[in-house]
């Protein structure tokens, strides 16, 4: 008997439906936004992710399914979404603002369990090229987020938009300045990892779920107390915004998010009755310094990654 690959599984009977419920929901959302589907390749070139995605990540260190092909070239199982996305509307020279969908499978080395697989389902949806002084596209993508949710998980089941802004790039070299300095006279009490992004990506760190980083964390400099005057303008619009369309939201001044690519707004979606759990609903934010990274080239962007296996995992 050849047993099958752990973290993986086939989708049949109610857990199947439960899969085409929620994608068919999510085709019949992002048409309406006027999102147009992109089906990205399942095999990238491992610098897409250890240049975009972050080199002290845990996906670059230890969760990619990396392998050389027959002419000795890195090549990896993709782990996420947006930056293939990206990758492909620097590829086709594009110059004007697009919106984009995808609903792909995903392949990460992780700890398998509920709710998490080393193959994955992930949908997420991308708007890029617009004129980065308004709000008004990060604004769709959480309105676009908020129908999703409330058309595919159980009625009676809520969420919360957890939200945050990490300012812009000068922001955050003033930041993680002080940042690294507090941490450094209490690394001491920090896990390994944690010991190890002190000097490489500090805000990394309050990205953290171990029990002892999280009590540092807590009284860690706040990235809010940093950004500049334009992002805090931009902030402020934008939780107007919410307020005003009722969408539930909360401040979590920690929430960096896990790759590097973001900058200013961010955020993350959790049920309020699992608000303990690591596993967010989906989440995402700005990055408009992906392109670059990628391609060298200046592109406003904002996106939104959700995983379905979380949300199936709701109605069991």
């Amino acid at each position: 008997m050849i047993d099958g690959v752990r973290g993986t599984r086939a989708l049949v009977g109610d857990t199947a439906k439960r899969y085409l419920d929620i994608t068919n929901t999510f085709h019949e959302v992002s048409k309406s936004y006027g999102f147009e589907f992109i089906k990205l390749p399942t095999i990238e070139k491992q610098d897409l992710f250890s240049t975009s995605v972050g080199q002290d990540t845990d996906i670059v260190t230890k969760q990619m399914f990396s392998f050389k092909d027959k002419k000795n070239r890195d090549l990896v199982l993709r782990p996420e979404g947006t930056a293939g996305v990206v990758r492909n509307y620097l590829d086709k020279k594009i110059s004007d603002k697009r919106e984009y969908y995808y609903i792909e499978q995903m392949f990460r080395y992780e700890r398998p369990q509920k709710g998490r697989y080393r193959e994955f389902h992930q949908a997420g949806a991308e708007i890029m090229g617009y004129k980065q002084e308004t709000v008004s596209e990060v604004f769709k993508v959480i309105q676009f987020s908020n129908d999703f949710l409330e058309n595919s998980i159980p009625s009676k089941s809520n969420f919360t938009f957890d939200i945050n802004s990490i300012g812009n790039s000068e922001d955050r070299k003033k930041y993680n300045i002080d940042l690294r300095g507090y941490l450094e006279k209490n690394s001491s009490n920090l896990s390994k990892d944690s010991i190890k992004r002190i000097n490489t990506n500090p805000m990394r760190i309050l990205d953290s779920k171990d029990k002892n980083d999280l009590k540092i964390i807590s009284d860690a400099p706040k990235i809010n107390d940093y950004i500049s005057d334009s992002s805090k303008k931009n902030y402020n619009e934008l939780m107007k915004l919410l307020d005003g369309a009722k969408i539930n939201y909360a401040e979590n001044s920690n929430l960096v998010r896990g790759l590097d690519y973001y900058n200013d707004f961010t955020f993350e979606i959790f049920p309020n009755n699992d608000r303990g759990s690591q596993d967010a609903l989906g989440g995402g934010g700005e990055y408009n310094k992906l392109s670059e990274l990628i391609g060298n080239k200046q592109l406003s962007a904002v996106g939104v990654a959700f995983g379905i296996d979380r949300i199936m995992e709701m109605f069991s």
